[in-house]
């Protein structure tokens, strides 16, 4: 065997151990995603009060980016370590070191099991494959990891916000909360944004109807009446809809991962086909919409890049799904304090849902439905 095909051999073996761990570590993140995301608020509240602090000693303008930045470096120093920075628009961009940090030592076990497990292989090629090889390419490796440090700031973020020292903190028109790498905004990924800037109605429904590849990834829309729109294929990945109106409109086959619905009317809206992993439209007015063959269950995994899609469910909590349809799809989803009445669930698998005992008089599901369903009291 030649130095290539060693090489290649040896890497297939790795992205197996590696997708191995990242599955241990999905299962321990949803179990432990609450607490992970109070241990979080500490840290941040402190942070918010250090840049509170920098405005009022007017050492910052109002600040238009929280990030919370991997330092590569230290992870095989034995430290998945972050770095809270903040910047207004002056220093958006500059590096600086900050003293706060937060060590996410909950994704370095599964890193450092990953990296035993790929040492212990790289051995039996008997030097063909050399250590400084291997650990080149384990630094290539890590953003399946670090995915779960987005993911857990993500959840903490409804926490994060009420906080008073966020509330204090002078925020600039355009902001948001991303988590990435230091050194590279570029790379970061958005956990939270808040645009006081917003579009008219007209505007916005001419922007959406572009339906524009990734330009709404990550975006902020509020207060805007967007109804009877076709929205048809549209990607709303991640993206933050507040108080929207889009009543009657047409997005099947639409891209709606993370997509978070808040106090929308989204009544007689066509969802048909679409994929929308760990969506939520909590209290949401979804009567009689269409969700038949939509694809949003849990734990589902890409394997060539070590990406797993489902770990919240579809967030139906307190949602009006009265007359709503799901014929057909597969979800996974909480359906606690929603109103079911008439809620045609025909052929659906609801693996993983959840519901409240109180409604079982309410929900015509067939046997098999019923047992895949997790039933709570109150």
């Amino acid at each position: 065997m030649n130095r290539i095909e060693a090489w290649e051999q040896f890497t297939q073996e790795a992205l197996k151990f590696r997708n191995q761990q990242l599955r241990v570590l999905h299962d321990f993140f949803g179990r432990e995603k609450d607490r992970i995301a109070a241990d979080l608020v500490p840290v941040m509240d402190e942070f918010f009060q250090y840049a509170v602090q920098l405005q009022n000693l007017d050492l910052m303008k109002k600040c238009c980016v929280i990030k919370i930045s991997l330092l590569r470096t230290r992870l095989f120093e034995g430290h998945a370590e972050y770095m809270l920075e903040v910047f207004d628009h002056d220093t958006l961009g500059s590096t600086k070191i900050s003293p706060y940090r937060y060590e996410a030592r909950w994704v370095h076990d599964y890193i450092k099991a990953w990296s035993q497990a790929c040492e212990n292989k790289r051995k039996e090629y008997m030097g063909i494959i050399p250590p400084q090889s291997l650990d080149y390419w384990r630094r290539e490796q890590v953003d399946p990891f670090h995915v779960y440090m987005v993911h857990a700031v993500r959840h903490a973020v409804n926490r994060l916000i009420t906080l008073p020292s966020y509330q204090e903190l002078a925020k600039d028109s355009q902001f948001e909360i991303c988590v990435g790498e230091y050194g590279d905004i570029d790379l970061s990924e958005s956990v939270y944004c808040c645009n006081s800037r917003q579009k008219s109605s007209t505007a916005c429904k001419q922007w959406l109807d572009k339906k524009m590849e990734h330009e709404y990834v990550y975006e902020h829309i509020a207060d805007v009446d967007i109804s009877n729109g076709n929205y048809e294929g549209i990607q709303l990945n991640f993206t933050r809809l507040e108080r929207v109106r889009l009543t009657g409109s047409h997005l099947q086959s639409s891209y709606l991962l993370s997509s978070k619905f808040e106090s929308c009317d989204c009544s007689e809206v066509d969802f048909y086909g679409s994929v929308m992993f760990d969506a939520s439209f909590r209290e949401c007015n979804l009567e009689r919409a269409c969700f038949d063959e939509i694809t949003g269950g849990r734990d589902v995994m890409n394997e060539n890049y070590g990406l797993m899609f489902g770990i919240h469910g579809v967030q139906f909590q307190g949602a009006n799904l009265r007359a709503a349809s799901f014929q057909n799809a597969v979800i996974a989803a909480d359906f606690r304090g929603a109103l079911l009445e008439g809620t045609d669930f025909t052929g659906a698998d609801l693996a993983g849902s959840t519901m409240l005992s109180r409604d079982q008089s309410l929900v015509s599901l067939s046997e098999s439905q019923w047992q895949s369903i997790v039933w709570v009291e109150e």
